[in-house]
């Protein structure tokens, strides 16, 4: 009889250690969403996204670890990474930066976004330029969030420059 009733307590327990554990950190820019196993959107299979923008209109991010769309679409000229599905045609940058930059926003300690390509004078080696955007309305994010579709975690700036080959698993390791 004891066991049975653990069982029927169990999935509520581990429902509300989710639950306590997804909302010790709320989506905000330079936090990163890790794709968790299984979710079922090809687009964000095995993906970190970095969250660039978060307010009431919802969030804008972009995917640090596909060099390339998924299937066989090619990446847009100019491009160094591919950003998300919305607006595959928009360019937008992340720069390293100790210094504010002109008309960009700060994501985190020494990186900054703008829309559009690199500015003038930027190292390639201090910019990427991501083609497309990652991007949720209102409340979509969190919804996904609460259906354990996403893992949020805290970066540094030269997590968004690393190696993007085994990025994903080295994100998701902890929490698998």
């Amino acid at each position: 009889m004891g066991t049975l009733l653990l069982l029927g307590l169990f999935p509520r327990w581990l429902d509300q250690f989710r639950a306590w554990d997804s909302g010790s950190m709320h989506p905000r820019a330079g936090l990163l969403l890790v794709a968790s196993p299984g979710s079922g959107d090809r687009n964000f299979a095995k993906t970190v996204v970095l969250l660039v923008k978060v307010g009431p209109e919802g969030a804008t991010g972009l995917v640090l670890n596909r060099p390339r769309p998924p299937g066989d679409e090619a990446l847009r000229e100019g491009a160094d990474r591919w950003g998300g599905p919305v607006w595959p045609a928009f360019l937008s940058t992340l720069s390293r930066s100790q210094t504010s930059m002109p008309g960009a926003w700060r994501i985190l300690e020494g990186l900054f976004w703008n829309e559009g390509p690199a500015p003038e004078g930027l190292s390639t080696e201090g910019s990427l330029t991501f083609a497309g955007l990652s991007v949720w309305g209102p409340g979509q994010l969190d919804s996904e969030l609460e259906r354990g579709g996403w893992v949020l975690m805290e970066t540094g700036t030269e997590a968004v420059f690393s190696d993007t080959s085994a990025l994903w698993a080295e994100c998701i390791a902890p929490h698998g």
